[in-house]
């Protein structure tokens, strides 16, 4: 089984990679921490890892897409979109990589002006939602659940049927939330929790994350939380508990187990109503039947499931429109989904080459 081409989603946080044999089978699903605020370094570290674990030799092929262009250590969109192409061009070089420029399509690498930046960047969702439109073929939401963000995606009639593009145009119409699974801070979820009967008001400080919600609701799958926790503490029911009781100014041995659980439910609610209210936005464009499925994807869509439940929509879950894997892989491939849409999407393109 030879890995003929690998699809790249350069995140600001992590790095995921998605690899297809020369017969179009999934070979293998990897995710690597990438927290690119720190340094272009980071990247490289982590493509350094995917080469020694992927076994990527130099006749592979590749197709990217990324968000990592908004990492605070560009000064602008624009030269975190040049500076992450450039990367990936000294590293494996232009013969046979594909770069998804959105609406564009597919540029060649060394063919990226910098007029293609604002196509290219935080295009990732574009990828995802026109792979499951073409294989779904059915109107449906796609809801793209990760670490960091949610992407809501109507999709009828084999066509992604979004009305923003840009990240700006995007967060006006509800179909880029900023809330995940693994790095939200805590505090953005709620200006105050009940606790001991009263209802408390948080410290508007990065005392938890997302991540220590799940974990303490027991639905966090562990490998997706890669960065260290918000105190740099471990990563642990006990770790969650102390950093979840200092949103309410209580220490961890102040509470029970219980307590600091249902705190944790409490911000869960409050995540799957923001998510609830801007999936009930894109339904209201009448483009959807009201039985219209969700499609969940990404680290969370243990939450697209509860949602679809609880609206009574059908659920579809992003592996059942993928590609089946070869073997099994290290990740499920719905967990990156952009990096696998976009390899996808590539190959024919890099057939023809």
């Amino acid at each position: 089984m030879r890995i003929e081409l690998i699809g790249w989603d350069i995140g600001g946080a992590h790095l995921k990679a998605v690899a297809l044999t020369d017969a179009g089978t999934i070979a293998d699903v990897r995710q690597y921490p990438c927290p690119l605020w720190l340094g272009l370094d980071r990247l490289e570290s982590a493509l350094s890892e995917a080469v020694r674990d992927l076994g990527i030799g130099s006749s592979c092929r590749h197709a990217i897409t990324m968000t990592g262009e908004l990492a605070d250590h560009f000064e602008d969109r624009m030269t975190g979109v040049q500076t992450l192409v450039a990367t990936m061009l000294r590293r494996f070089g232009a013969e046979g990589m594909l770069v998804f420029a959105g609406r564009t399509g597919f540029l060649r690498g060394d063919a990226v002006e910098p007029s293609h930046a604002l196509d290219i960047a935080s295009a990732n969702w574009l990828a995802s939602a026109s792979l499951i439109a073409h294989h779904l073929r059915q109107p449906a939401l796609l809801v793209d659940i990760g670490s960091t963000t949610t992407d809501l995606v109507a999709l009828s009639d084999g066509e992604v049927r979004a009305r923003g593009y840009t990240d700006y145009d995007r967060l006006r119409y509800d179909e880029l939330i900023y809330t995940g699974v693994g790095r939200t801070s805590a505090m953005a979820l709620a200006n105050e929790l009940p606790f001991e009967g009263e209802w408390v008001n948080l410290m508007a400080e990065h005392f938890a994350t997302t991540a220590d919600v799940y974990r303490l609701t027991g639905e966090l799958a562990e490998h997706t939380d890669q960065l260290p926790a918000a105190d740099g503490g471990e990563k642990s029911i006990a770790g969650s508990e102390r950093r979840l009781a200092r949103l309410v100014g209580r220490d961890r041995e102040d509470g029970t187990a219980e307590q600091w659980r249902q705190l944790a439910l409490c911000l869960r609610e409050r995540q799957l109503s923001r998510i609830t209210r801007a999936i009930e936005r894109q339904f209201s464009r009448n483009l959807l039947p009201a039985a219209s499925p969700l499609v969940g994807a990404g680290a969370g869509r243990f939450l697209a499931r509860v949602l679809a439940a609880r609206s009574g929509r059908p659920y579809v879950d992003a592996l059942e429109l993928l590609p089946r894997p070869a073997t099994a892989t290290a990740l499920p491939v719905s967990d990156c989904l952009p990096a696998a849409a976009v390899a996808c999407l590539a190959r024919p393109f890099l057939e023809k080459a």
